[in-house]
């Protein structure tokens, strides 16, 4: 490196020594030492101090050689010199600057190495995070952040959601105390949340009350969706979390014992639930879906139904309850367990509590206990039920034999807010027969159904159905045949169902002229059909289940 006696002259003069663009071209001081004037290929000079702190060796640069005069950075360097033979960096304050992160960069860091590993609500905090701090903070630095700035986000918030301005609250404050232990953020940095007063939060105490109960039950089971309907059921029994039934499977259900083994629950702890009396009795009918192994089955193949909250709506609405959440159905049977006079104890473990003001001097109950306790919750809800909905029945197929038969159970009764309405059942070969036996638009008056919807109910289920003009020629003594009924498509359930405004026991047996000659002449043709039907439906697996 050339030395030369830097004067305010020629630092503008000096030429370019190097061989390449990368080659560093100094010219020291003769004057003082460690102080230099660098220039760069392009022209550009820039004053320069090296020196050495705790053995690594740097190179500060104090400024450009056409902005400061060369008294003027003299002073600065033998600044720097002075506190380098001390120790100190004189560019350690500039560096702890350079590394200090914006907000963008904190909330990634902590939604990516913090909540994504140790938190099953992490999408929440991320939520928060993009659509409250994010929005309106977005390129500061973190360390510039002042409690007024999540004051003004928490008041503004709280204005229509209070609970979730004081979780923006919690979140950030455990974003930054994250990053202190990360080292993202310094040590000595306030908290940014201390002093902001919260919105008051009441603990909820809802519950379904025994006036209540009956008219929920009874909107209830207007529920069209099965699964859905069985699954509230459920909750109501069992007391589970909704997240904890809708992806319990058949696989868990230990029926000898009278178990449900749910997993890793809430609190981080594995559950054995007891299945009470009333539950099982309800477990057994629900329909089964082939190569579905969840019990509350959704609409998509193989998939859990995702939410029970908009049937329940329905049913609330039916019932004209307000103020329930799904959620209340767990806290009705903690409060009615609690009204039977179960100990705190045992209700805790039926609910799988570890909160320590409830399950102080914790005590173990063995399963057999706990499902005494559900079973008794469950005789006092069925207790409040019609008699014909207490034990849940299997559904009753319509054949072309009995076509309409008389039902065994009370009705559906209609509530202030809603329409009666009546489920049929069909076997798949039933129905084949049904609609060959009779026109579809005459079984469909006798339903209360619209013949279009019967029709599609038939398609669904790949039966066939006579074209126009089969029962006019069948009536005028041609010989017509009917179309033979494929394989069963992948999937299809036992049990086909299509909802009427009718009952079963409100529709005679007769059919109509042109059914009864075409039942009495080809009659042996249907029994050849049958048979063959018989024959496809007995290689092909089926299952339980709701076509709709």
């Amino acid at each position: 490196m050339p030395t030369l006696k830097l004067r305010q002259d020629n630092v503008r003069t000096v030429p370019y020594q190097g061989h390449g663009g990368k080659h560093q071209c100094v010219y020291w001081d003769e004057a003082l030492e460690s102080f230099g004037l660098r220039v760069y290929p392009s022209g550009r000079r820039v004053y320069v101090c090296a020196y050495r702190v705790n053995t690594r060796k740097r190179l500060a640069r104090l400024g450009r050689a056409d902005a400061v005069s060369l008294d003027q950075v003299r002073k600065k360097a033998m600044t720097y010199l002075a506190k380098a033979a001390n120790q100190e960096d004189p560019q350690g304050n500039l560096d702890a600057q350079r590394q200090l992160k914006t907000i963008d960069e904190l909330v990634e860091a902590y939604i990516e190495g913090h909540a994504k590993k140790k938190k099953k609500t992490w999408r929440e905090d991320q939520s928060y995070l993009n659509r409250h701090v994010l929005s309106k903070l977005s390129g500061r630095l973190a360390v510039s952040l002042v409690t007024a700035d999540i004051e003004a986000i928490h008041s503004q918030l709280g204005v229509e959601h209070p609970y979730g301005a004081n979780d923006v609250l919690k979140v950030v404050r455990k974003m930054f105390n994250w990053g202190k232990v990360a080292g993202l953020v310094p040590r000595d940095h306030p908290n940014l949340v201390a002093g902001i007063v919260r919105f008051p939060e009441r603990t909820r105490k809802r519950f379904v009350t025994t006036v209540e109960m009956p008219r929920l039950l009874q909107a209830l089971e207007q529920e069209d969706n099965d699964h859905a309907r069985h699954g509230i059921w459920l909750l109501l029994l069992m007391g589970l979390r909704s997240n904890e039934l809708l992806k319990a499977k058949w696989e868990d259900i230990d029926w000898d014992m009278g178990t449900l083994f749910i997993g890793l629950t809430k609190n981080g702890e594995p559950l054995l639930a007891p299945i009470s009396d009333a539950a099982t009795d309800r477990l057994q009918v629900i329909p089964r879906i082939s190569d579905n192994p969840y019990i509350i089955c959704g609409r998509l193949p193989g998939q859990y139904l995702r939410s029970l909250g908009d049937p329940f709506r329905r049913a609330l609405k039916r019932a004209g309850l307000v103020n329930l959440r799904i959620h209340d159905l767990r806290r009705t049977v903690g409060s009615w367990l609690a009204q039977d006079g179960q100990s705190l104890h045992l209700i805790g473990d039926v609910l799988n509590h570890r909160d320590p003001k409830t399950t102080a001097g914790y005590a173990y109950f063995q399963t057999q206990q706990r499902r005494d306790a559900l079973t008794g919750h469950g005789s006092r809800v069925l207790a409040l039920t019609p008699a014909h909905l207490r034990k849940p029945a299997a559904p009753t197929g319509i054949s072309a034999n009995t076509l309409l038969p008389a039902a065994e159970s009370a009705p559906v009764m209609a509530t202030e807010n809603s329409v009666a309405h009546y489920r049929h059942y069909f076997r798949r070969e039933d129905l084949y027969r049904l609609v060959w036996t009779s026109p579809v638009s005459e079984i469909a008056a006798r339903l209360g159904v619209s013949d279009v919807g019967l029709a599609k109910l038939c398609r669904r289920a790949g039966v066939p159905i006579p074209a126009r003009g089969y029962w006019q020629r069948a009536e005028s003594g041609q010989g017509v045949e009917p179309t033979p009924l494929r394989e069963a498509p992948k999937g299809l359930p036992e049990w086909l169902r299509i909802r009427g405004t009718k009952p079963a026991g409100a529709v005679d047996g007769r059919v109509s002229t042109a059914g009864a000659r075409v039942r009495k002449k080809n009659g042996a043709l249907i029994g050849r059909v049958a048979k063959k039907t018989a024959a496809t439906a007995a290689a092909v697996p089926t299952v339980s289940g709701s076509a709709s």
